[in-house]
């Protein structure tokens, strides 16, 4: 594992962060003991003494020896010490202990100071030395002044936490919610965000995300947590899409099934109709009724009926054909041909109805489709377009390309659909008008088949009203391959 990696992870920056705290807060510790030791106390305690000696000396020259005694025992107290008087200098091996006149502290004899200086003595004693001390009117007498103090027989230990204590609680406290407060923050804070993150992924919830930054073995269960949480929001995504397109799918069949049973009831309905008109005919003829027996008159009826289911079988082929989703031979295409051999196949029509016809057909509309079927479905929207217009009218055809499709508009002036009948209008054998259907000889499958045939070859269709003219729109996929 590399160094870096060993630095990352929260082990290594447990143990170190726990390290020194623990060094910082013994070093702490020893610094407050060391501060209140007896070393330490001494050394002042020395400081403040020789001080208040030396002035205690001088201030013995302005008395005289007989009257010192007060001024002695003063000092004494004052100060938590021995004072013995030497008559003579101080490293007189013969000198002795002089007794101080009026004072009840002092020490007087050998014997006292042996008490306090000898091998048997419980306390360490430190002196002080004061030489030459001359009192008043006494020039002549030399004295020499000790001063004994001793450190105090008390538990030093127990003397500096006693004066630390305050300082080592406070310091305990500190040291403790600076602890908790780093622990809290690696480890409480980010375990209480993974612990709600998990609970909402719990609860389906699979918006909230961790994201934590840390390269530790935290951060790696967040980031697990948080791919978890998107995996399962996407896969579940995925089944409620699933479930949404089975459940449009089974609605989609189910509307196919219904739509199939209405298409072959209206399919029965219509080819019933020439049927029974044929029978009837061919009866007549049959049984020399009147006036059915004039043959050359209802034979080419009879066979023009004929023709008609024979033509409306055909269209109830192809669009069967086209519900059931056969695969159709597609090549590249030339639609503006298709559209100007279609136009020029009701021609006629045009001419007998009285109906002028502009054309603006750019060259080169090449696109993916079937020629015969789509010649049905282009010949189905110009016979609406020249069926519905009034004698006299216009139609005007245009195609082009536009964002890479062929854009195709049928257009029949003073032709204005009913807004009711505009839902309608690609439905199987539906008709805005019965009476002219008929008499043109419409099936009411022409718009129904162009639409089925159009969306197959990957297009689009429409009809709807321009004001009072009519405009049907056919785009295709435009195709740039020339075969």
């Amino acid at each position: 594992m590399s160094r870096k990696r060993i630095i990352d992870r929260l082990s290594f920056k447990v143990f170190l962060i726990t390290f020194i705290v623990q060094v910082m807060f013994g070093v702490l510790i020893y610094a407050m003991l060391y501060r209140a030791t007896p070393l330490t106390w001494n050394m002042v305690r020395r400081a403040e003494l020789e001080t208040a000696f030396e002035k205690f000396a001088k201030e013995l020259g302005t008395v005289k020896f007989r009257e010192c005694g007060q001024m002695v025992d003063e000092f004494i107290l004052a100060n938590e010490c021995h004072i013995v008087f030497y008559k003579g200098e101080h490293d007189d091996p013969n000198r002795l202990p002089v007794s101080v006149p009026g004072s009840e502290y002092a020490l007087r004899t050998r014997w006292d100071v042996k008490q306090l200086t000898g091998p048997d003595s419980d306390a360490e004693m430190n002196f002080m030395i004061s030489e030459h001390v001359y009192f008043a009117q006494e020039i002549k007498n030399e004295y020499t002044v000790v001063c004994l103090w001793s450190q105090r027989g008390e538990n030093v230990l127990w003397q500096a936490l006693q004066k630390t204590l305050s300082l080592i609680v406070a310091a305990i406290v500190l040291v403790s919610l600076l602890c908790s407060f780093i622990y809290t923050l690696l480890f409480a804070r980010p375990v209480q965000k993974l612990s709600a993150v998990s609970g909402k992924i719990a609860k389906m919830d699979f918006t909230a995300k961790s994201r934590l930054k840390r390269r530790d073995e935290i951060g790696d269960l967040g980031r697990d947590l948080d791919m978890l949480s998107s995996n399962l929001d996407e896969t579940i995504t995925k089944l409620n899409n699933r479930t949404e397109e089975l459940e449009r799918e089974m609605e989609r069949t189910s509307e196919l099934e219904k739509q199939k049973d209405v298409f072959f009831a209206a399919a029965s309905h219509e080819l019933k109709t020439p049927i029974t008109i044929a029978q009837g005919q061919v009866r007549g003829m049959m049984d020399g009724i009147e006036p059915y027996n004039d043959l050359e008159t209802y034979l080419p009826k009879t066979l023009s009926n004929l023709k008609r289911m024979e033509s409306l079988i055909n269209e109830i082929l192809t669009a069967s054909r086209m519900q059931a989703g056969n695969e159709i031979a597609l090549q590249t295409e030339d639609f503006g041909l298709i559209l100007k051999k279609r136009i020029e196949e009701i021609s006629d029509l045009l001419d007998v109805r009285g109906i002028a016809l502009e054309t603006a057909i750019d060259d080169g509309l090449f696109f993916e489709g079937n020629k015969d079927l789509t010649s049905m479905a282009v010949g189905s929207f110009l016979s609406n377009a020249v069926f519905y217009s009034s004698e006299g009218s216009k139609v005007t055809v245009t195609s082009g390309t536009s964002d890479g499709k062929i854009v195709t508009k049928i257009r029949n002036t003073d032709s204005h659909i009913d807004e009711k009948d505009l839902p309608h209008l690609f439905e199987a054998f539906y008709r805005t008008d019965n009476s002219r259907s008929r008499r043109n000889g419409g099936s009411g499958l022409g718009l129904y088949l162009g639409k089925l045939i159009i969306e197959r070859q990957n297009g689009t269709v429409a009809l709807e009203n321009d004001g009072q003219d009519v405009v049907a729109s056919i785009i295709l996929p435009f195709s740039t391959k020339n075969t």
